[in-house]
């Protein structure tokens, strides 16, 4: 097994430069950092993290508490953040949601990490109070409401996602769309039903409070989106599309319509929002605005990381912005054959 001296020698540097090359502290040469780099590539050198640790004072260890790895979207930003992390010779330690308050405190508090990332507002609600009792552990977070945090974060631009999945149904001449999304107490709190509301009135549609259909608990399964419409089917609602605020609670409804004897698109025209994998292999495809996940992903690992290791100070980003894509879960009105468009 290589040893640093190996790499020293192979480098043709001194062992102090390998360990400021390692541990990113102290000025080395650019070409001398790039052989280093090198050499450490050649011999498959892997450094000793708890002495690396004992030296340091660094863990080389981060924290992640999401909001669920039962939704893919939530994956592929753990995946993001695992690329940066693994890349910049950190590991990390993920929480799930089904922690209790008392549960995040005491496993952030046996563990040792050198920075924690919270990938929702939601959860960060819910540990904001155990900040104080950190020891000033850095933190930066995804942020997908409108109001402000306290703490720094990465966001995407939500309420223009939704904007565009809106924008595209109207331009399929659908006036009667179904919000299919989270509860929120606030409009602060739920971008996606501000794009939503912002698309219609800007298109002279009304807004229909009774085709708005929160899902409370900050829901998000295929389970959700699927009973919320069943109900809605129930109550003889009527509507020409659905626009979900995320593809699980869309492919839910496609479901639903299914099993009430409703085609889509032929009847309703279903969109989604995050463009998660099974997206594009459902029964019809779903057209959706695709989130940049593994970007925010890698964002938030390389400005935590980049902190704890004191190259920069957290800095704001504007929000990432979505991308229309469209698959065949959506048609024009002119075409729909269901009663509803009658």
């Amino acid at each position: 097994m290589a040893t640093r001296k190996d790499v020293a020698v192979r480098a043709e540097v001194s062992e102090t430069t390998v360990s400021r090359v390692l541990n990113s502290n102290g000025y080395v040469e650019e070409t001398v950092r790039q052989r280093v780099l090198q050499a450490i590539k050649d011999l498959n050198y892997v450094p000793h993290r708890i002495a690396r640790s004992l030296k340091t004072g660094k863990t080389q260890d981060i924290a992640c508490i999401t909001h669920s790895v039962t939704n893919p979207f939530y994956g592929e930003l753990v995946l993001g953040i695992e690329e940066e992390a693994y890349r910049r010779g950190y590991s990390f330690s993920l929480f799930n949601r089904d922690l209790n308050e008392r549960d995040y405190y005491d496993a952030l508090r046996r563990q040792a990490h050198d920075g924690l990332i919270v990938l929702s507002p939601v959860e960060w609600t819910r540990v904001a109070d155990l900040q104080s009792h950190l020891n000033g552990l850095p933190v930066i977070a995804y942020w997908d409401w409108l109001e402000n945090p306290t703490i720094p974060y990465v966001s995407a631009d939500l309420v223009d996602a939704m904007k565009l999945a809106v924008y595209h149904l109207l331009s399929l001449k659908h006036e009667r769309v179904l919000f299919l999304g989270h509860e929120a107490q606030r409009l602060e709190q739920n971008p996606r039903l501000l794009g939503y509301q912002r698309a219609l009135s800007e298109a002279g549609i009304p807004i229909r409070p009774h085709l708005i259909q929160g899902i409370p608990r900050w829901e998000d399964s295929l389970s959700a989106g699927y009973e919320r419409v069943i109900d809605v089917l129930n109550d003889g609602q009527t509507f020409t599309a659905i626009a979900a605020a995320n593809d699980l609670l869309a492919i839910g409804a496609i479901r639903a319509l299914h099993d009430k004897g409703f085609k889509v698109p032929e009847d309703i025209s279903v969109t989604g929002i995050d463009d998660i994998d099974i997206a594009s292999y459902i029964d019809p495809p779903l057209t959706t605005v695709q989130i940049p996940k593994r970007d925010i992903g890698r964002i938030l690992a390389t400005q935590l990381i980049d902190h704890i290791e004191g190259h920069k100070q957290f800095f704001s980003l504007p929000p990432l912005k979505g991308r229309l894509i469209l698959r065949h879960s959506t048609a024009p009105t002119d075409i729909l054959r269901s009663e509803f468009n009658d």
